[in-house]
């Protein structure tokens, strides 16, 4: 077992960019892999607060918060699909490719090429399917049962994440010579 794309890329900030060094593919998936971090680091943070403010409520004075649990599993849901791009972008996520790596170099690539491609229209399908879920809840105005949130917001995390994956691999095409799949 190994990491597919053998060496994740390593994030550019603008800091250490030189100007003009990276092409725009890779500007922009480093760009959003570094903001999807932060969007999940700061989701991290609202569950921490809102379990802390729950277990204060519930056994201090005695009044647990009612929506608490389905806002952090709505949160969560968000910070595993934008975490799952981070892992596709940085090729941090696993691999098994004992059989690929014994292939020529040339018949490598092809695969990986294959693969990359494969993934890309699996999760774009997914995501469509997804989206049609989405809006039909929308349309429905489903609710939530302690948030009376629509149910389409925590859906629609899913449907971007798979979404934004695709994309991130779509990227990968123009940065890295061995692609992930």
């Amino acid at each position: 077992m190994s990491e597919i794309g053998a060496e994740p890329l390593a994030e550019i900030t603008p800091a250490t960019a030189a100007p003009g060094a990276q092409g725009f593919p890779e500007l922009l998936g480093n760009g959003l892999a570094l903001w999807c971090g932060r969007i999940g680091a700061v989701a991290l943070a609202i569950i921490v607060a809102i379990n802390g403010a729950n277990v204060i409520g519930r056994y201090f004075l005695a009044s647990p918060l009612p929506w608490a649990e389905e806002l952090m599993l709505y949160l969560m849901i968000f910070v595993v699909f934008i975490g799952a791009a981070i892992a596709t972008w940085r090729g941090a996520h696993i691999g098994i490719d004992a059989l690929v790596i014994r292939l020529p170099l040339a018949l490598q690539r092809l695969v990986h090429i294959a693969m990359s491609l494969l993934a890309i229209a699996i999760l774009l399908t997914i995501a469509y399917a997804g989206y049609t879920t989405v809006s039909m809840l929308y349309a429905f105005d489903q609710r939530s049962d302690a948030l009376e949130w629509p149910m389409w917001i925590p859906q629609s995390f899913v449907v971007g994440g798979l979404t934004l994956s695709a994309v991130l691999i779509a990227l990968r095409f123009f940065v890295r010579t061995k692609p992930v799949h």
